[in-house]
């Protein structure tokens, strides 16, 4: 009996219940104390903060239900759970040490999360999974946005642009963006569900365009060719050439633009050269990485309501800036050169692990093009090593399930072996189900 068989009902939706936490929507801001600031950081709830740990146990009793996979899984990405544990640590050099231990250990919990979905489910259930997650979460801030504008929509800065269950309208944005992606790759390999995947995926690209975020848009973009790029490759070796040539091209083409007229290309995006206000913030981090170069302040430490470094920035910058709005300094103002070196060891062999399954699986598609938009978001939000994360429970169960496909590799389908779409309109369940079954195989435990 595999273990995918023993996956009752209950334990798929406890699953996704607790996904849908990490998805960090509706609640933070329905449970906080007080309304959002302008720029979008909603005070802590202490009952939400609470209310965390009866999930921390389901993520445990998870754990426990596959511990032979869930091992093997982290002796084989060890450096996922070796940054929690330093964040964890961290509390010992931190400027707030309760605060960096406290979250440590949330993130150790998130990232856990994704070892679990790794060591429990194959690649196909569990990007079901995540689907059905992403699909209710962009139908209920559609709804939201429709029937609850004074909630759903921005009314200060950015006055009608849509946040959905957010604080602000970046997040819908970022969160669309990847779950169009999520949601096309399944609408293309996942014929039994497609007509649901199309219809999700559209819904979230309409989210993306609401929310009116360049960088969403811009992400979206990335996902989707990545999966059309795929789609493409399988006519052949010399349209394979033809494409990596036009991509080569292309993206001559925009570094050029950005040398030498940056102005125009940043206006494309509705940026201008300061990206917002984002380049002071990372002038002044720099200064402060500089001070606390190797281990940092402590995990989120920096970031803290009481934090002086963090008063002085804003002296700096005058801005009340919630984070540093990209992902790597604010890894290395938490956790130093220790963690960044760290962090980036792990996404080197992920990356590789996910173009090798790449050449003979879906699967490898679906992790390049997460992997893809992840580093992309990455440049302008604080989303590497972030606690109570969708995100970063993601990024642990991609990582974690390349390390355990590599014992697998034998068996993986090729990519080529799915039907088309318009085979699989007429195709029956049986058939469905064995086209389904080329992304299952992929390293299943």
């Amino acid at each position: 009996m595999t273990a995918q068989s023993r996956i009752t009902r209950l334990e798929f939706a406890l699953a996704g219940l607790t996904l849908f936490m990490f998805a960090e929507a509706f609640l933070p801001r329905l449970l906080a104390p007080g309304p959002a600031d302008v720029t979008g950081e909603v005070p802590e709830s202490t009952l939400l903060r609470y209310l965390w740990l009866p999930f921390y146990g389901l993520v445990a009793v998870g754990l426990f239900l596959a511990i032979g996979q869930a091992w093997r899984a982290v002796l084989r990405a060890p450096w996922l759970v070796l940054l929690a544990l330093v964040a964890m640590a961290s509390a010992l050099w931190s400027i707030d040490p309760e605060l960096s231990f406290r979250r440590g250990v949330a993130l150790l919990a998130t990232t856990m999360m994704g070892v679990y979905l790794a060591a429990r489910f194959d690649w196909l259930t569990a990007l079901r999974l995540l689907g059905a997650v992403w699909f209710l979460l962009m139908a209920t801030s559609f709804i939201a946005g429709l029937v609850a504008p004074g909630f759903a929509r921005m009314s200060e800065v950015h006055v009608g642009a849509w946040m959905g269950g957010w604080s602000e309208k970046n997040a819908l944005g970022g969160h669309a963006a990847r779950a169009s992606f999520l949601l096309a790759f399944l609408a293309w390999r996942d014929p039994a569900y497609r007509r649901w995947w199309i219809g999700g995926a559209l819904l979230a690209l309409v989210l993306v365009i609401f929310s009116s975020s360049a960088t969403a848009l811009l992400g979206a973009g990335v996902g989707l060719a990545m999966l059309l790029a795929a789609w493409w490759m399988l006519k052949g070796k010399h349209w394979s050439l033809a494409l990596v040539w036009c991509g080569a091209t292309i993206l001559g083409l925009v570094v050029l633009a950005y040398i030498t007229m940056p102005d125009v290309l940043l206006g494309l995006l509705g940026k201008d050269e300061t990206l917002t206000g984002r380049t002071d913030i990372w002038a002044s981090l720099g200064e402060a990485i500089e001070e606390r170069p190797v281990l940092g302040y402590g995990y989120l430490a920096f970031w803290g309501l009481d934090s002086e470094p963090r008063y002085w920035l804003e002296r700096a910058v005058d801005w009340n800036a919630p984070s540093g709005h990209n992902g790597w300094l604010d890894l290395a103002i938490s956790l130093g050169v220790v963690g960044v070196a760290i962090y980036t060891i792990d996404l080197v062999i992920t990356l590789w692990r996910a173009g090798r399954l790449s050449l003979s699986s879906p699967a490898g598609v679906f992790a390049l093009g997460f992997l893809a938009q992840f580093l992309l978001f990455a440049m302008s939000e604080s989303i590497i090593i972030a606690q109570n994360s969708i995100l970063w429970a993601t990024y642990a169960f991609v990582g974690a399930k390349l390390a355990l496909g590599a014992q697998a590799s034998q068996s993986m389908t090729p990519l080529n072996t799915a039907p088309s779409v318009g085979a699989a309109r007429t195709a029956p369940a049986s058939t469905a189900r064995a086209a389904s079954s080329s992304i299952r195989s992929a390293g299943a435990p």
